[in-house]
């Protein structure tokens, strides 16, 4: 095999490919990514067995072919490459030499003949098709609330719903609960049924990433549900991935129809203060306190740390309701407030003790609900 790349396509595909590789000793050979070539491109994959990648970049193609190699040493060696381009030739014995400029590698390579088979054949699956931009940010909106600590239980986890022509994602972490439903694209009749699964919160992870990366150019990704596993695939990139087995719960049920006091901030502001406050929180438990006077045109945003001192913050706001104060898990909030793109916001509040409800106030179109548990004041 020998192929020409441009480096810098080279060292964003590797670099995403590469984090789909296995430190596991069991199968040594789940440490190297696989390179095959053909008319015009090449095909960098990667997989761990749980999660699996695959990205497509042009290339120049001399002599086409298939290598494995190890992905720590080829990332490093792609991204400290002086050149513009970079060259890889294959020769018997599974060497390869990489050259780039006036710099030249040889690495020892892998038969490929050893290497699993990365996306499943997908023929026979109904195919539903969703805007890259609204899948990207149905998961920035909601993959942050997954449980961090349990790895392997179904709450580390997001469901993924597809019914009747929109999709949703649902994530909660048992403290917080962030939920998006968007609608899908097709150019064809869907059979409708509804389908749900769970996709682990790293998958969804290295899926934005992905998205991320090659979003020019890409305006829809396509995926489909197979016995086990979800993949996710665009022009340049596909992504498979495990499913995590159980039910998720019915997260729907947590969510209040309507609460009485309302509460509409500009989004930078209640950020900005937030984060003011924060820098004096308490370190353990991350908390502050929200308060509100009856029918109020300002809110005050407080925090208390036993070493060091105390904050006191106060924003405009456009409140209906009665004095209220609340506390709450700052992070918590901060995260969805981020990762929204929007002016305005509403909290929406019934007592000290009832969730937090944070929604957007203004018209877009999609729905998103992102959930806050309140902390007892002592």
């Amino acid at each position: 095999m020998e192929v020409l790349v441009q480096k810098e396509i080279l060292k964003k595909v590797v670099s995403c490919t590469s984090r789909a590789t296995s430190n596991k000793s069991i199968q040594p050979i789940l440490n190297n990514i696989l390179i095959s070539s053909n008319s015009g491109s090449i095909t960098i994959s990667a997989t761990d067995l749980d999660l699996a990648i695959e990205c497509k970049l042009p290339a120049e193609i001399s002599k086409s072919g298939r290598i494995t190699l190890p992905a720590k040493k080829l990332d490093e060696i792609v991204s400290k490459a002086p050149g513009e381009d970079v060259r890889i030739l294959i020769e018997k014995g599974n060497l390869a030499y990489i050259k780039s400029n006036k710099s030249k590698f040889q690495i020892n390579g892998v038969s490929p003949e050893e290497f699993p088979q990365v996306i499943s054949n997908k023929e026979n699956e109904e195919e539903y098709k969703i805007s890259s931009d609204e899948l990207l940010k149905g998961i920035m909106l909601t993959s942050f609330a997954t449980s961090k600590f349990e790895t392997n239980s179904i709450l580390s986890g997001v469901n993924f719903e597809v019914d009747n022509g929109s999709f949703e994602i649902g994530a909660t972490d048992g403290s917080r609960l962030a939920r998006y439903i968007g609608k899908l694209k097709s150019d064809k009749k869907s059979s409708k049924l509804k389908s749900s699964v769970v996709i682990p919160g790293r998958a969804l992870s290295e899926l934005e990433r992905l998205i991320t990366t090659f979003n020019s150019g890409n305006s829809e990704v396509s995926f489909y549900f197979m016995p086990g596993q979800i993949i996710f695939q665009s022009p340049d990139f596909s992504l498979s991935t495990r499913l995590i087995s159980g039910t998720f719960p019915s997260y729907d049920k947590l969510i209040p129809d309507k609460l009485s006091y309302r509460a509409v901030f500009k989004r930078s502001d209640l950020l900005g203060s937030l984060e003011r406050v924060s820098i004096l929180a308490n370190e353990r438990t991350n908390v502050v306190k929200l308060s509100f006077k009856k029918d109020g045109q300002t809110a005050r945003i407080t925090a208390n740390s036993p070493d060091y001192g105390n904050a006191d913050d106060e924003i405009d706001v456009e409140y209906k309701g009665d004095n209220l104060e609340t506390a709450f898990n700052y992070r918590y909030l901060s995260e969805a407030l981020r990762n929204l793109d929007t002016e305005k916001v509403l909290l929406e509040l019934e007592n000290p003790l009832s969730p937090i409800l944070l929604k957007i106030n203004e018209k877009v179109d999609y729905d998103y609900t992102y959930l806050i548990m309140p902390v007892q004041i002592r």
